[in-house]
């Protein structure tokens, strides 16, 4: 979910290698729930100094972040970022086959990351700059095992973060739960007090969790799901759909302060959405 307006993502550069796929990717501030991995692995590798990004309420400051398997895990970036993403199938090696599915944060020493880092630079620079070397599949090889090589390194060396303390592991219970009460009938503004009633703690705590997860309210979490989910039916709802009858399906029923918040968070009015995806499918 993108929390500034025209967000979008970047990719910055794309090279696919015998097992393996790099990707530099430029991102927006927006909130990333979960992901799903079939029989792979996902490295993300920090390519700048932003360190605002959280998972699930954990700092990932200059971590190199493990993916594996499937997560309902909730990134938070309150600030775009500049970072390469590495996906290959599970090598059956150590010390890959010791990771369990989810997430893992790896802080490896700093001249380990800066020689991945240099290595990811210099392998995308090559490519774009000498065209010859996507024909020669020795090259292609060798690159892709220096840069298995060195992700091995990172993960060997680097010290893993544990898991997230208790207190955070239970604000993210907290959060998911009241994202379910929300989602289950969107054309209702549940109060924060009513929220917390129903999940089963203070106030003060769910607006803690939201806060620790999320970097926002409550009210404005809410508001925020509820936005990008207006703009996914009226690009991709099935059958004929209006602005009107998607805002009153998610809560919003003054259609004129809706049309203001819609063009604040996406740049655009609901209408410009909307007559752009019919355009599309004709």
């Amino acid at each position: 979910m993108p929390l500034s307006v025209g967000a979008t993502a970047i990719m910055r550069a794309r090279l696919s290698l015998p097992t393996l796929t790099l990707s530099l990717v430029k991102t927006f501030p927006r909130i990333v729930r979960g992901y799903q991995l079939n029989n792979a692995v996902a490295v993300v590798v920090p390519m700048d100094h932003v360190t605002s990004a959280r998972i699930n309420g954990q700092s990932m400051g200059r971590s190199i972040v493990v993916l594996k398997g499937s997560s309902d895990c909730l990134v938070y970036e309150p600030e775009g970022r500049l970072m390469a993403v590495l996906y290959f199938s599970l090598p059956q090696r150590e010390p890959w086959v010791q990771l369990d599915d989810g997430y893992r944060l790896v802080n490896p020493p700093s001249d380990v990351l800066a020689s991945l880092r240099r290595l990811i630079s210099v392998t995308l620079e090559i490519a774009a700059h000498d065209p010859d070397f996507l024909n020669q599949p020795m090259s292609l090889t060798a690159v892709e095992q220096s840069l298995l090589s060195t992700m091995d390194a990172a993960l060997r060396t680097g010290v893993s973060c544990g898991p997230a303390s208790s207190a955070t592991d239970g604000y993210r219970r907290i959060v998911a739960d009241m994202e379910r009460l929300i989602r289950q009938d969107l054309t209702v503004w549940p109060k924060t007090t009513e929220l917390a009633a129903q999940v089963g703690v203070s106030v003060r705590t769910l607006q803690s969790a939201t806060q620790a997860i999320c970097g926002m309210s409550p009210h404005r979490y809410s508001r925020i799901l509820r936005l990008w989910s207006v703009r996914k039916q009226l690009r991709i709802g099935p059958g004929p759909r209006s602005v009107k009858a998607c805002a009153i399906a998610h809560g919003f029923w003054h259609l004129s302060e809706f049309a203001a918040s819609y063009r604040a968070a996406f740049g655009e009015l609901p209408s410009e959405t909307l007559h752009r995806a019919v355009q599309e499918t004709i």
